[in-house]
């Protein structure tokens, strides 16, 4: 009994001692190598007012479904090609949004904010979106970068897609303070999960076994849909392999008949207003682009004017005077839905490939030289 005991107590001293010979490590190891071990996951934070957002400065490998490429921020977190200071002498354009604008599944050399930048150098191009952001967060960030950063815009773009009125009207309120948080929980609770993720966020950035931990995690639990990745060059019907309900409320009258979709329209608009309101204020242009989610491309839903997404978008934007870049046609080339959809988005995945973002950027540059 004596034995085992004595054994434990080994095992127990052996994997204190391991924590802290990791965190003592960190303690004295530069940030900027820190921040160049682990991937975009280490560095997904939890944030007390945007919910969550992506760590500055770092230089890690993200993997999406069946894909690898770099990820790299610079010091106010925004997603870059190349860590390098803004050049004060241009004037800023900022684009907001959720995955899309961030560029999830694409290397930032193929992202449509690089195409804008190596065809018309005469700005400085940021991207200020990140992962499952929506208006509300878009807001609450150009509040911050505007307000509290002293970051002067000559022009926000803002690509409000199909998915945020579905995190406005089931995922994100805002608690007591004005932050954004989850819905269902309490700001009591709210208060408890901040303090912890104090202690979280530290790990996951400052941590080797916690960063290691979830690259394996990752990679053995998160691959993405599997079997369509597996069969994608046999597969026709890919609907099945995207979340329908959360890109298919523009053309389903079904969907559009739940309460989360009226109430999630209700304040994207409301926070359209304020994005509007603050960016008069500070004597910026807004803009909105519209584009047709990859379920409206694979049902082949051709006509714009029926979409209740479009139609949002356009009125707000016709009532306000803001220009709208409509990108829709450009998505509708070919006659086949699927190869439509295969033609500009990631394979068994709702996000744009290398030539959507060109079609992104293409209708975006022809804006801005005119």
């Amino acid at each position: 009994m004596k034995k085992i005991v004595r054994f434990f107590i080994y095992i127990l001293f052996l994997f204190f001692s391991i924590i802290f010979f990791d965190l003592t490590l960190n303690l004295v190891l530069p940030e900027k190598f820190k921040k160049s071990i682990g991937i975009s996951k280490n560095y997904s934070l939890k944030s007390e007012r945007f919910h969550h957002e992506i760590s500055s400065n770092i230089n890690v490998y993200e993997f999406w479904g069946d894909r690898k490429y770099k990820v790299i921020t610079n010091n106010h977190g925004m997603r870059v090609e190349n860590n390098n200071p803004l050049d004060k002498g241009k004037k800023n354009i900022g684009f907001i949004g959720d995955s899309f604008v961030y560029g999830s599944g694409i290397s930032f050399k193929n992202h449509f904010i690089n195409y804008i930048e190596k065809h018309n150098t005469k700005h400085n191009y940021l991207n200020l979106g990140y992962v499952s952001y929506s208006p509300s967060i878009y807001y609450k960030k150009l509040d911050y970068y505007i307000n509290e950063k002293n970051i002067d815009f000559k022009k926000i773009i803002v690509f409000v897609d199909t998915s945020d009125i579905q995190d406005e009207g089931i995922f994100y309120r805002e608690d007591k303070k004005g932050n954004i948080v989850r819905k269902w929980n309490s700001d009591r609770e709210i208060q408890k999960r901040n303090f912890k993720y104090v202690f979280k966020n530290y790990l996951k950035q400052n941590s080797f076994i916690f960063k290691f931990y979830e690259i394996f995690y990752v990679r053995n639990n998160h691959k993405g849909p599997t079997e369509c990745l597996v069969n994608k060059n046999i597969i026709k019907n890919f609907k099945k392999y995207l979340d329908y309900e959360r890109f298919g409320y523009a053309f389903d009258n079904t969907i559009n008949s739940k309460d989360w979709v009226k109430l999630g329209q209700n304040k994207t608009l409301n926070y359209l207003s304020k994005i509007k309101s603050l960016l008069d204020d500070n004597e910026t242009e807004m803009l909105i682009v519209y584009y047709p989610s990859a379920i409206d491309i694979l049902e082949n839903n051709k006509i714009k004017e029926n979409s209740k997404h479009y139609n949002l978008l356009y009125t707000w934007s016709k009532n306000n005077n803001v220009n709208l870049i409509d990108t829709h046609e450009d998505f509708f080339k070919q006659n086949d839905p699927i190869k439509n959809y295969k033609t500009n988005h990631i394979i068994c995945d709702a996000h744009w490939n290398e030539n959507g973002h060109k079609i992104i950027g293409k209708n975006i540059l022809n804006y801005i030289k005119n």
